[in-house]
C-alpha cells in the first residue's frame, strides 16, 4: 500500500474518531449543560407591571412589604403605610420588565449558593456577613404571585457590574445580568421616601424647654428675608455675635431622617430625662408656622470592638413636626410703586403663594409621625442664648485718663534750605 494511501486512511479515521466523541458527549447539550434563557433573552417577556399592586422584598430574617393604596399611593406596610421611595421603586420594576441575560450557567439547587442563591445562607457566608439573596416576590391585588426573582451575588467587572439572579419556575440554572439593582434591600427604612421639610424664608424662631424650668428660652428675629437675625430681648448692655447665627439662616435645607418609627417603639428609644426636651416654633414670611418638638434618644452601648481610630457615632434624636399656615390674601403694595412694576410683582407674590402651598402640602403629610434623625440635623437648634450675645465693654470709673507722651526736641535743628536761583 502506498504511503498516501495510508496517510489518506488515518485522517479518514480521526475524522470518524472526532465525529464519534462529539457525538457520544456532546449530544445532549442542548437538554443536559444549556439553561433555558440565552444571552440577549429577557428574563420576562411579558412582565404584567401594572398589575402588580404588592412587592415583597426579603432577605434572611428582614422584610418589606410594598403595598398600593387607594389613588394608588404606595405605602411601606412595616412603617404604618408611609410614602414609598417611588423612584426606587420604578426602577426595580422597570429594570425587571426590560432585563435581559447576559449569561446563562447551567447548575443544580447544590451549586445555587455558590452564585449567593441558596435558598438557605451557609454558616460561611453568614460569617462574612453575607444573609444570602434577596427574594423579590411581586403579586396582583388578590394575592396571586405574578413574578419571583432572586438576587445573589455581583458579577461582572470593575467597568461593568452585573449580578447573579434566578427565577422562579427556573430551576434550568442561574443567570447573569447587567444590572447590580441597587439601593434594593429588604429593610423597610430603605424604601421610605426621604423628601423632607426646608425652611425657606424665616422670619423668626423660638426655642424653648417645655419640662425644665430652668432653661433660658430665646428667640430670633429678622426684618427681611436678607437680614440679619437678631435676639428679640436684646438688651442695651449686649452685642450680637457675629457669624453666631449663620448656621441658622440655612437650617434644615440639607436635612434628611434615618426612620420612622411608632409611637411605642419611640416610648422604648427614648431618654427618660423630660427635660432634655425641646420645641422650636419657625415662622416664615410667607405664613407658615412648624413646630418642632426634638428629644435624645437613650445612649448605646459602645461597641469594645470597634475601630479608635473611627469616629464617634452621632446621637440619635426623635422629632415630630407640626405647621399651621395663614397665608396673606393680597399682596402688601408700596406707595411708590410704579404700574409698570405692579404686574411683575403680582406675578411673583403668585408664584410664592403656589410654591408656599406646596411646601404646605409636604409639612402635612409628615404631621403625626416620629422621625429619627442624627444630632447634626437639629445641632443648630441646640445652641444657647449666651451663644448668640455679648456684654458691651464700658471702660471702668476707675480707669486713669490715658497720658500720651511729649515728642522730644529733634537732636539736629533743621536747616533752612538755600535760596533758588
Amino acid at each position: 500500500m502506498k504511503s498516501r494511501t495510508v496517510i489518506i486512511l488515518w485522517a479518514i479515521a480521526l475524522v470518524l474518531g472526532i465525529a464519534a466523541y462529539v457525538v457520544k458527549f456532546h449530544g445532549e447539550e442542548d437538554h443536559s449543560t444549556r439553561t433555558k434563557l440565552a444571552p440577549g433573552d429577557r428574563l420576562y417577556e411579558n412582565l404584567p407591571v401594572r398589575q402588580v399592586a404588592k412587592v415583597t422584598i426579603s432577605q434572611g430574617n428582614s422584610s418589606t412589604h410594598l403595598v398600593k393604596g387607594k389613588d394608588n399611593e404606595w405605602g411601606v406596610a412595616e412603617r404604618d403605610d408611609y410614602q414609598v421611595n417611588y423612584e426606587l421603586l420604578r426602577n426595580l420594576l422597570g429594570a425587571l420588565n426590560d432585563l435581559e441575560v447576559t449569561q446563562g450557567y447551567p447548575a443544580s439547587s447544590e451549586h445555587f449558593g455558590r452564585f449567593g442563591l441558596a435558598d438557605e445562607t451557609s454558616k460561611e457566608d453568614s460569617e462574612l456577613g453575607y444573609f444570602g439573596a434577596v427574594r423579590v416576590t411581586m403579586s396582583a391585588e388578590d394575592g396571586t404571585k405574578l413574578a419571583e426573582v432572586l438576587l445573589g451575588k455581583y458579577s461582572g467587572t470593575s467597568r461593568v457590574g452585573g449580578r447573579f439572579v434566578r427565577i422562579d419556575g427556573d430551576d434550568s440554572g442561574v443567570y447573569a445580568v447587567g444590572q447590580t439593582f441597587p439601593g434594593v434591600t429588604a429593610e423597610p427604612k430603605d424604601w421610605l421616601n426621604k423628601d423632607f421639610i426646608k425652611f425657606d424664608q424665616i422670619q423668626s424662631i423660638t426655642l424653648t424647654a417645655p419640662d425644665d424650668p430652668s432653661f433660658t428660652g430665646w428667640k430670633l428675629v429678622r426684618p427681611t428675608t436678607q437680614g440679619q437675625f437678631k435676639v428679640a430681648d436684646l438688651s442695651d448692655q449686649e452685642l450680637m455675635k457675629l457669624t453666631s447665627t449663620n448656621t441658622l439662616r440655612d437650617l434644615f435645607n440639607y436635612a434628611a431622617f434615618q426612620d420612622v418609627i411608632s409611637g411605642k417603639k419611640a416610648a422604648e428609644l427614648a431618654n427618660p430625662d423630660v427635660k432634655l426636651k425641646r420645641k422650636a416654633v419657625i415662622s416664615t414670611f410667607d405664613g407658615l408656622t412648624y413646630t418642632l418638638v426634638f428629644w435624645p434618644q437613650k445612649d448605646e452601648p459602645k461597641d469594645k470592638d470597634a475601630d479608635p481610630r473611627l469616629p464617634a457615632v452621632q446621637p440619635k434624636y426623635l422629632l415630630t413636626i407640626a405647621v399651621d399656615a395663614e397665608f396673606p390674601k393680597t399682596r402688601n403694595k408700596s406707595a411708590d410703586e410704579k404700574p409698570e412694576d405692579a404686574q411683575a410683582l403680582d406675578a411673583r407674590f403668585k408664584q410664592q403663594q403656589i410654591l408656599a402651598r406646596e411646601k404646605l402640602a409636604l409639612a402635612e403629610r409628615l404631621q403625626g409621625r416620629i422621625f429619627q434623625i442624627s444630632q447634626s440635623v437639629i445641632s443648630p437648634l441646640q445652641k444657647k442664648r449666651a451663644d448668640f450675645v455679648t456684654a458691651k465693654n464700658r471702660p471702668s470709673a476707675s480707669t486713669p485718663p490715658v497720658q500720651v507722651p511729649a515728642q522730644p526736641a529733634p537732636t539736629h535743628p533743621l536747616q533752612p534750605l538755600p535760596p533758588q536761583r
